[in-house]
């Protein structure tokens, strides 16, 4: 047997009996709703330590980054604390292990599909072979797309940790690293923007199970919380004079470690739906002009599906021509490797298109600051 063959053989086994115990092993979490990374394997005493400690340098290099005057305020002191270190390490570790996990059977189906389209010994039965390898491709992506809704869902706070954790290293560790094709003010706008919606999807999800007047209370606290985000940025990005701009800086990282404060609290030790603290909002007029409007999910899922039905596409037909010859597998890899980032650029997961979220409340039921916040009822 030919070290093809061999290789074709060991994918199908490979994906035939991966991919039933991945489903099986994800699938009470998925429906359970503790879909939380690093909940398990985390929890073991060898691996426990497993990258930590680039988790913890990663948030010591962010304190570092801020200014002497500002890294004083006590506000700064929540970059150290051990759950947001726990939150940034089960995000940037466990998560994406599971990721590379979920897509592996997926990446080995990809390159066994470049080999069965060969134009040289292309057959009928080799049609039978691309429906199978292509079947495990979609089903280890949707797989990845499941699990990346699913952590979403779960661990909403961790999500917006780990969102907040990035706007503040635009301003001082990425500082220098903006997208090519983008402006700082854009970059920062945009990342601001994620915080946002992960706000409202923690309100949406935390509040799932808790009495009517509660989730109202969680809906307007957050609600508030966006327009204080972007009341803050526009003003850092019109702020033509250097001292203003830091003043108006310093008033946005404030606001973001507040968040902090609340978002990585352990979930044994949340009692409550508060947000933020509520003299961080005071300064927030009551209207905050409305960004602008982005595409849909809807066709943000529909991007990347395309690039790869057209992938696809391309590799059936040269496969089928023979017009690339031997070159049918280098082009097939290569065009993969363009779709990837595109897909990861304009994609999201096909669940959360249906999933929309409520709109932020608007300003004229702006939440009574002084109101009491309800105990937290446990989502079903």
């Amino acid at each position: 047997m030919s070290m093809r063959q061999t290789y074709l053989w060991f994918t199908f086994y490979f994906c035939f009996i991966v991919t039933p115990y991945t489903l099986v092993s994800y699938y009470i979490p998925w429906v359970s709703g503790t879909r939380v990374p690093g909940r398990r394997l985390g929890q073991v005493p060898l691996l426990k330590q497993f990258r930590r400690g680039n988790a913890r340098n990663r948030l010591d290099a962010l304190r570092e980054g801020f200014p002497e005057d500002v890294r004083v305020r006590a506000d700064f002191d929540v970059l150290t604390s051990e759950p947001l270190v726990n939150q940034v390490h089960a995000h940037a570790t466990w998560a994406q292990l599971s990721r590379i996990f979920l897509v592996a059977p997926g990446m080995l189906a990809s390159a066994a599909l470049a080999l069965v389209v060969n134009p040289l010994a292309w057959r009928t039965s080799s049609l039978w072979a691309v429906g199978v390898y292509l079947a495990f491709v979609f089903v280890s992506a949707l797989l990845a797309c499941i699990d990346i809704w699913a952590v979403r869902n779960a661990d909403s706070a961790g999500t917006v940790t780990l969102a907040a954790v990035g706007v503040l290293e635009s301003f001082t560790t990425r500082a220098k690293k903006t997208p090519a094709k983008s402006t700082p003010a854009a970059w920062q706008s945009q990342l601001i923007e994620q915080l946002c919606m992960a706000l409202m999807r923690r309100a949406h999800r935390e509040s799932a199970g808790a009495v009517p007047g509660s989730r109202l209370t969680m809906a307007q606290n957050s609600a508030c919380v966006v327009r204080a985000l972007r009341h803050h940025t526009a003003l850092v990005h019109d702020s033509a004079e250097i001292e203003e701009r830091r003043t108006h800086e310093r008033d946005l990282w404030l606001l973001i470690c507040n968040i902090l404060k609340y978002s990585s609290r352990p979930r044994a030790e949340v009692v409550d739906f508060r947000v933020v603290d509520v003299d961080r909002l005071a300064a927030v007029p009551d209207t905050v002009p409305e960004v602008t409007a982005v595409p849909s999910p809807n066709a943000r899922v529909l991007v990347p599906l395309f690039f790869m039905c057209a992938l696809v596409a391309v590799a059936v037909a040269l496969g089928l021509t023979g017009a690339a010859g031997e070159f049918t597998q280098p082009i097939f890899v290569a065009l993969a490797l363009v779709v990837l980032p595109l897909a990861r650029r304009f994609g999201v997961t096909a669940l959360d298109a249906f999933a929309q979220l409520p709109a932020p409340a608007p300003a004229s039921h702006q939440f009574d600051h002084q109101s009491r916040l309800e105990p937290v009822r446990s989502a079903v």
